[in-house]
């Protein structure tokens, strides 16, 4: 359980970083070289969901570790795009429930979800801003 918990809050501190630093930094840089609002708009949605792919992914790959390190597992047999699906509906808080995991990796589902609401919404007010 130790070992789910580290993985689950060394990857909700790497997504929160990357996300806000995307949105923010990233964002607010491209939109500084654009000059029609629409387009600015389109910018920022486009990094927003770029971003929350990313973190899916960066998710994938900490479900891979936690698998790899025995914390638990799927109940269904599950290959990496599986595993990325998951994880993209479980980030977008959508949880499709078509794939769940079993044992602590339940916990990481659990962070990944509360994280992708957290992001999703900062994307959001991101987006309402630049419009």
């Amino acid at each position: 359980m130790l070992f789910a918990i580290i993985i689950s809050a060394a990857v909700l501190l790497m997504s929160v970083t990357i996300h806000l630093f995307n949105i923010s930094v990233i964002a607010d840089y491209v939109c500084g070289k654009l000059e029609k609002t629409r387009a600015k708009t389109q910018a920022v949605v486009f990094i927003a969901i770029s971003s929350q792919l990313l973190l899916a992914i960066i998710f994938t790959l900490a479900y891979e570790v936690g698998i790899y390190l025995e914390l638990g597992g799927f109940k269904q047999p599950a290959m990496i795009i599986d595993i990325f699906y998951f994880s993209l509906t479980t980030i977008t808080t959508l949880g499709l429930g078509s794939i769940e995991p079993t044992g602590h990796l339940r916990m990481l589902a659990g962070v990944e979800s509360a994280t992708g609401f957290l992001l999703i919404s900062c994307s959001a007010s991101k987006v309402f801003r630049t419009m």
